[in-house]
């Protein structure tokens, strides 16, 4: 059965988010060629889809498993979402020099990453550096100023690790519970004020 995605209002009504009508059903992402889980799949290096706006929440009833999602950052650590579960949120956005929404999007979620730092939110931030080498990454978050950090991802295929929810444009952000399952999502560009609110639903769930 497809899943009804909710329409969302983030809290404060400053803003009305549109449908996610138009995201690929969590069933039908392995099953489009077009699909970006379909290329990491085949390695081709294809160009990127590029996302709508559309949000999806997903409730607690209709979460699917927990996903697994573990690289190295580009500094060199090792990270895995196991480390987070039962503790916090995870925040995952998936980005790339060569993108420019992701480049437009960057000052916000910077922002939201300082801000729920500073208030002590249990909420981790980790993106995925998708399709290009951790220098180049690296050198982009250099100049951003990004202080979260990013998995590397240069064969595009980290993104397996979330099967059927696999996200399907560039770029796209999801929030993970605390359990490490996928609560929310964005397809495509992401406001400051859009992320917060869905941060702090999930963190209510």
């Amino acid at each position: 059965m497809t899943r009804r995605p909710l329409r969302y209002a983030v809290p404060r009504a400053r803003v009305a988010l549109t449908s996610a009508v138009a995201l690929v059903a969590l069933g039908g992402c392995s099953s489009d060629p077009n699909s970006i889980a379909e290329q990491a799949k085949q390695g081709d290096q294809k160009g990127y889809i590029a996302g709508n706006g559309a949000i999806e929440q997903i409730p607690v009833s209709q979460r699917l498993e927990p996903v697994t999602l573990a690289g190295e950052t580009l500094d060199g650590r090792r990270w895995s979402s196991e480390s987070e579960r039962g503790k916090q949120v995870v925040v995952v956005n998936m980005w790339a020099s060569w993108c420019g929404p992701c480049i437009k999007e960057i000052p916000d979620l910077q922002q939201v990453w300082t801000d729920v730092r500073a208030d002590g939110k249990p909420v981790q931030f980790m993106g995925i550096n998708f399709r290009e080498g951790p220098d180049r990454g690296a050198a982009l978050a250099e100049e951003q100023k990004m202080t979260y950090p990013s998995l590397t991802d240069e064969a595009g295929t980290l993104i397996l690790a979330f099967g059927r929810q696999a996200p399907t444009t560039t770029p796209s952000t999801l929030v993970l519970d605390r359990e490490g399952r996928v609560a929310a999502r964005a397809n495509g560009v992401v406001s400051q004020t859009t992320l917060q609110g869905l941060i702090d639903d999930v963190l209510a769930s």
